[in-house]
């Protein structure tokens, strides 16, 4: 009994210190990135014209819809019934649209492999709408696919994130059960386990993505998972 509501206690010192990380480290990236935003911003305009940014709307929660943005990385009219895009890529839950598709443009390509197109979600770390580690926020289109899944929302159990496990999993090589199944896995840590040691985690698979190009197999991901919560042994 003692032993669990020590861990009780450190489960809910976990929380504050991940928003609190994310408070600092979202605040230091923002002034360092600073000129890349505004030399980002100049390329798109001189290459690809106006509108510089794409504002989506998307959960983060079951119940709370923010305003997404992003540096805009397709043609402007990506959305509309000439590409299809939805009934090309849409499984059931997930719109994964990937680089060789043609509504993307040149440096939009560039800025998607980099991830620079997620940079300015930083603000929405700072404002408490997201934080840097958890599953994705969705649209509600993506959301009206999903439902169909018992159990479903648990993926909204964490704080949505700019990263996570699905993403260095490799989302278009995982079947839409696969994905929800790690999403629910890590809202099941968020709640109950060793979210910082996740977070920790996920976010040296995120560097060695980037750097190296190296996904995560799927059965490491459930087992690093599984590592951070109480009950399963560690990797």
């Amino acid at each position: 009994m003692k032993f669990k509501r020590h861990m009780e206690e450190v489960m809910m010192r976990c929380r504050p210190t991940k928003r609190l990380i994310d408070i600092l480290l979202s605040s230091l990236l923002l002034l360092v990135f600073f000129p890349v935003f505004i030399l980002v911003s100049f390329a798109i305009l001189l290459l690809e014209g106006r509108p510089v940014f794409y504002i989506s709307k998307r959960y983060v929660t079951t119940a709370k819809q923010v305003r997404i943005p992003k540096f805009r990385t397709m043609v402007r009219d990506a959305t509309s019934e000439k590409y299809q895009l939805n009934s090309r890529f849409m499984r059931e839950g997930y719109l994964d649209i990937p680089l060789s598709c043609e509504v993307y443009t040149g440096i939009g390509r560039v800025l998607e492999k980099t991830q620079i197109v997620e940079l300015l979600q930083l603000l929405l770390v700072l404002r408490g709408d997201m934080s840097f580690i958890g599953n994705r926020p969705l649209p509600q289109g993506n959301i009206n696919e999903l439902i169909k899944f018992q159990n479903w929302h648990e993926r909204f159990d964490a704080p949505a994130g700019i990263t996570g496990i699905a993403q260095v999993v490799g989302k278009y090589g995982l079947e839409p059960e696969e994905r929800l199944e790690l999403e629910r896995l890590y809202g099941q840590v968020y709640k109950e386990g060793r979210v910082l040691k996740c977070d920790l985690l996920i976010l040296a698979c995120t560097a060695n993505l980037l750097l190296r190009g190296k996904l995560l197999p799927i059965t490491k991901a459930r087992a690093l998972l599984m590592s951070c919560i109480p009950g399963f042994d560690d990797l």
